[in-house]
């Protein structure tokens, strides 16, 4: 652009220019109409190129929420199962299941040992001095 401004300013002095020069300061106005489209354009891009950077951030903030959120639920499944578990490890509570008394289902003694021994090897003893 400062080449053919100076083409155009050598013009109006009155100095000679050559065939190719003459062209270019012909095309002056669309030379410059070229780079502001091109600027704009340029910037067009930079707008889109920071939206699309400011949704990728805000889909990975969301995605990261979505796998807390399920880990929290794993968790507290994990609890509820070892909270039930833990339960029949108390005595009063195996005999209600032995004798399907106190709103407990009848459970043969058999599957209620089961139910205890599996208790005791997946729920880690309480320390109560902690």
């Amino acid at each position: 652009q400062l080449k053919l401004e100076d083409y155009k300013d050598r013009l109006k002095k009155g100095e000679a220019l050559n065939q190719d020069q003459l062209e270019a300061v012909e095309k002056y106005d669309e030379v410059v109409h070229n780079l502001e489209f091109a600027k704009e354009l340029q910037k067009t891009f930079s707008g889109l190129s920071q939206d699309l950077l400011k949704a990728q951030k805000k889909a990975q903030r969301r995605e990261s929420l979505l796998k807390l959120e399920a880990e929290k639920k794993k968790l507290r499944t994990v609890l509820q199962v070892q909270y039930v578990l833990q339960n029949f490890t108390q005595e009063h509570v195996q005999k209600d299941f032995k004798g399907g008394v106190n709103g407990a289902i009848y459970l043969p003694s058999k599957e209620l040992d089961y139910l205890i021994r599996f208790a005791k090897l997946t729920c880690p003893e309480r320390n109560e001095n902690l």
